[in-house]
């Protein structure tokens, strides 16, 4: 202390400019007359400026909050998550100003809450604080106010994806004045009934961590689930990894304001502090990223920033209690009490999209019961003046029951009254919790927003709209008119940035020439002839309507006009919207921007933007090597084949020729059906599938009166299949000791230059790279094991059957009845986790078992030993999964596709058209 300082300073000591520090004797509640006294001469300048500092650190973490829910969201909701948790201290700090402040730390509170003493920071200056006399009043107030707007900013994650902002805002300040102000005061002010009792809870696990973690259940419990929670639909990957690991940065940093500056002074306590929270942190972190490991066999970064979070809850009430050996295992428990508490919204069927519950709920009161146990008397007594009689590790039993107590009441108050008030609310005209379920398709940030946290969303959106919306009703920002001319809208006026001018032109020259597919970019101008609002809306007339068809992969109707324009059918919006379709240009000349008068004034606009001064733009630059993207081509676009580069090595590259994977058959039995075709010449290699429905791609030809004339075409997925197919089955019986009457058949190599002549079948539907790549990947998988249909037409030998591991609980027939086409994403799921432990060959799916069964057969039986531990009492979509090795005594019930592919030659099958007309240009002789 100062006078400390003068005394054994000696004689020297008059010539230092001390301060001396004498006791505070006021009895004005404002600490004193700063005009006739001097206010500083009780406080200690080293106290003020940590906690100053102090106070700033805690805000830090309100961005760091931020930035780790957003990226835990999907990218249409991002920007909604950073909004709340601002605004959160907006509407907190001015709460907290108002009266949240007199209602938790006036000097004459009661044992639940306090009054308005000090309503508007009244008589809040220099007197010592409540918390501490080592403080004055003002500077505790600012840094409690910090506490009070990140306990709020906690809270509303729970309305992520699916809860409209404006109720949110009201519930804001609603509840942290009934609830956290509640709470703060019987816990931190020393009148509160919690702090008489004996409760120890030295920086927020009660007030901070159980509220909060407790009101984001009981919001996510009223608004309900999202849309299409317990589906796949909502089995996705966290959007932004590296946003969670930034905001677990601010959270970690700034969390030591926020524990070692509870000691509220500068001194060996809030030292102890600093050190237990970087040891409960590191620990947590460890311990959540090694139970992951265990399951996915995968060092996840999610995971070790959710461990990190996890040990830095559990700290928070003792991190001034606890010596810090006892920080490790704060950590370890925390960490792993909360990566299983992830599991309980499935028992309870809340849908905790952050896990809020999991981490800051279960993490508080583990961390309130810890310190219960290891707290000790001398730790707390190193700022000089806090008195404890220990926890049970001193023998001092009871203070567990206090900090059960605490903990129960806690979470049972903030549940309780979150409940009550989000109710009240709800029924408040214009105040409806839930958006609506098409504001959920498009994305909290587009339709409560109007922004976005990726500016390439919304650019994307006015790409495939072609710059006017469809719908002209639509509420969503696309569609709204600004206030502001030409804000948030494509035209021709753009005001003086020319890279913005740019994309401008590349739309309307697009639209202006009809031409949907420029440089890449897709522009989709609607056909005045044909509207949308004139196609089928209702699925019931989609059969009959032979311009559209169902895509498997996409799980989309598609509908392709007489244009050749494409639409998909959105089912939330109940319209059908343009389809997003990738242009590969087939020649050099049609890619190039140049060989258009369209391009060539782009290309003007993109000099002019890019000008350097004293660059003379007519010298001819030296060619660069780029690295190009690669198209997918093949004999079919529906095939994955292999990847040709579009890089120009020389001026006129020449065009690789395309192999040949189809087969032309003849003289084949007039009563063979294409399941018997397929099962022949299979024996020479995987016959391609069809890209939505997965059928085998073979024709068979009829006369004109509808009778099979014996000729066929098959695709391979290899061309190496088409030589081998002629080597084996040509000039053979195609039953083998049966004769057909027109002779054995006939098997040739197809000519596949039919895709470069008029007449052949011209119509590309240009699938996106992605769905040739997932088709190439099923094919290849089928190559390395061939006749694999499912584990019951395996041998049945001990070395087999070890390789096949059965899956119960992995879909509900509900669901596959609802929704047919998700069986194919069910398996490739399925595929994709078993594929991190080993490399599979098969999976089934048995729709008929109500237990969801699915088998997954690897190449080896140490990865199906590994799978079963890795999905053994896992959950999938909300189910525990169980996980076993077959036996050969399985026998369950699926659909037979087989059976239901015997003579489906539908009318309006566009495969079927595009062989038939291959076939007769055939027959022409290829005319």
């Amino acid at each position: 202390m100062a006078s400390s300082a003068m005394e054994s300073g000696g004689g020297d000591s008059g010539l230092l400019n001390y301060t001396v520090l004498v006791p505070y004797n006021e009895t004005i509640p404002t600490g004193g007359d700063s005009l006739t006294q001097n206010l500083n001469i009780h406080y200690q300048s080293g106290d003020i400026a940590w906690m100053l500092a102090a106070t700033a650190l805690v805000l830090f973490m309100v961005p760091g909050v931020g930035f780790f829910y957003s990226g835990l969201a999907r990218r249409k909701s991002a920007l909604s998550l950073i909004w709340l948790t601002m605004m959160a201290v907006g509407v907190t700090s001015f709460q907290w100003f108002f009266w949240g402040y007199s209602l938790a730390f006036s000097h004459s509170a009661g044992k639940f809450i306090g009054d308005l003493t000090n309503i508007g920071f009244r008589h809040v200056l220099a007197a010592p604080s409540v918390g501490s006399e080592r403080i004055p009043d003002l500077l505790f107030a600012v840094y409690q106010g910090m506490f009070a707007s990140i306990t709020v900013a906690l809270a509303v994650g729970a309305v992520a994806e699916r809860g409209r902002m404006l109720p949110c805002v009201v519930f804001m300040f609603i509840w942290s004045t009934i609830i956290y102000d509640a709470i703060a005061c019987w816990t931190w002010n020393p009148a509160g009934w919690v702090s008489q009792m004996g409760g120890l809870d030295f920086a927020g696990g009660t007030p901070v961590h159980i509220s909060s973690g407790s009101a984001a259940l009981a919001y996510s419990l009223m608004l309900g689930k999202r849309r299409g929670h317990g589906t796949h639909e909502l089995n996705f990957r966290p959007h932004n990894v590296t946003q969670i690991i930034i905001g677990t940065v601010f959270l970690w940093v700034g969390w030591f304001g926020f524990n070692a500056g509870s000691a509220l002074s500068a001194n060996i306590r809030a030292v102890v502090a600093a050190v237990n929270t970087n040891l409960a942190a590191a620990v947590g972190g460890v311990t959540w990223c090694l139970l992951d490991y265990r399951l996915e066999r995968k060092w996840s970064a999610v995971g070790f920033c959710s461990g990190v979070v996890a040990g830095l809850v559990a700290i928070t009430p003792g991190s001034g209690f606890v010596p810090p050996w006892a920080a490790v295992i704060f950590g370890a428990v925390a960490g792993s009490s909360c990566n299983y508490a992830t599991k309980l919204k499935f028992y309870l069927g809340i849908d905790d999209a952050l896990d809020i519950f999991a981490v800051h709920g279960i993490g508080g009161c583990v961390g309130n019961i810890l310190t219960g146990f290891f707290a000790a008397d001398y730790i707390a007594h190193l700022d000089g003046h806090t008195t404890i009689s220990g926890g049970g590790v001193t023998g001092h039993w009871i203070q567990l029951a206090y900090q059960i107590a605490d903990s129960v009441s806690g979470f049972a108050y903030s549940f309780g009254g979150t409940c009550i008030i989000l109710f009240f609310i709800n029924l408040m005209p214009g105040l409806g919790l839930r958006a609506s379920e098409e504001a959920e398709v498009i994305g909290m940030d587009d339709a409560e927003i109007g922004e976005f946290a990726y500016d390439f969303v919304e650019f994307t959106r006015d790409v495939v709209n072609g710059g006017d919306m469809l719908d002209d009703e639509s509420k969503y920002s696309a569609d709204r008119d600004s206030p502001t001319p030409n804000e948030k809208a494509f035209s021709s006026t753009v005001g003086d940035d020319p890279h913005r001018s740019i994309i401008v032109n590349i739309l309307n020259l697009s639209s202006s020439s009809g031409n949907s597919n420029m440089a890449g970019h897709a522009a989709f101008p609607v056909d005045p002839s044909e509207p949308p609002s004139s196609f089928p809306t209702n699925p019931e007339d989609f059969d009959a309507d032979d311009r559209i068809s169902f895509s498997k992969l996409d799980n989309k109707f598609i509908l392709e006009s007489d244009d050749g324009q494409e639409y998909e059918f959105d089912d939330a919006l109940k319209r059908w919207v343009p389809a997003v379709r990738p242009h590969t240009p087939t020649t050099v000349d049609e890619g190039s921007y140049a060989a258009t008068a369209c391009g060539c004034a782009l290309l003007e606009q993109q000099r002019q933007a890019y000008a350097v001064q004293g660059v003379d733009e007519s010298e001819p630059a030296q060619p660069q090597k780029k690295k190009r993207k690669q198209a997918y081509v093949n004999g079919e676009d529906e095939v994955g084949g292999r990847a040709t580069s579009t890089k120009k090595a020389k001026p006129t590259p020449e065009t690789r020729e395309r192999k040949n994977t189809a087969v032309y058959v003849t003289n084949l039995p007039l009563d063979v059906s294409v399941q018997e075709v397929s099962d022949v010449f299979s024996r020479c290699g995987v016959i391609a599938e069809e890209i939505d429905r997965g059928k085998p791609r073979i024709k068979l030809y009829t006369d004109d009166d509808g009778n099979f004339k014996g000729d066929a075409l098959i695709l391979y997925f290899r061309a190496e299949s088409v030589d081998l197919a002629i080597q084996m089955l040509d000039d053979t019986d195609f039953r083998l000791g049966q004769p057909a009457v027109a002779g054995k058949m006939k098997v040739t190599a197809a000519d596949f230059s039919y895709k470069a002549q008029k007449d052949a079948p011209a119509k590309s539907n240009n699938k996106d790279k992605k769905k040739i790549i997932k088709k190439t990947q099923k094919l290849n998988n089928k190559l390395a094991d061939w006749d694999d249909d499912d584990p019951q037409a395996l041998q049945d030998t001990s070395s087999r059957w070890d390789k096949v591991v059965i899956l119960k609980h992995m879909f509900t027939l509900k669901e596959l009845e609802e929704d047919p086409a998700a069986i194919l994403d069910i398996k490739e799921d399925i595929r994709e986790e078993c594929a991190k432990v080993a490399d599979v060959t098969n999976v089934v799916l048995f729709d008929k078992e109500a237990d969801g069964i699915a088998s997954v057969r690897f190449s080896n039986a140490e990865g199906a030993k590994a799978c079963v531990r890795l999905m053994d009492g896992r959950f999938f979509s909300g189910t525990k999964v169980e996980a076993y090795i077959a036996d050969g005594s399985e026998r369950f019930q699926k659909s037979n596709g087989k059976k239901l592919q015997l003579g489906d030659e539908e009318d309006g099958n566009e495969e079927g058209e595009r062989l038939d007309q291959f076939g007769s240009w055939l027959e022409a002789g290829g005319d």
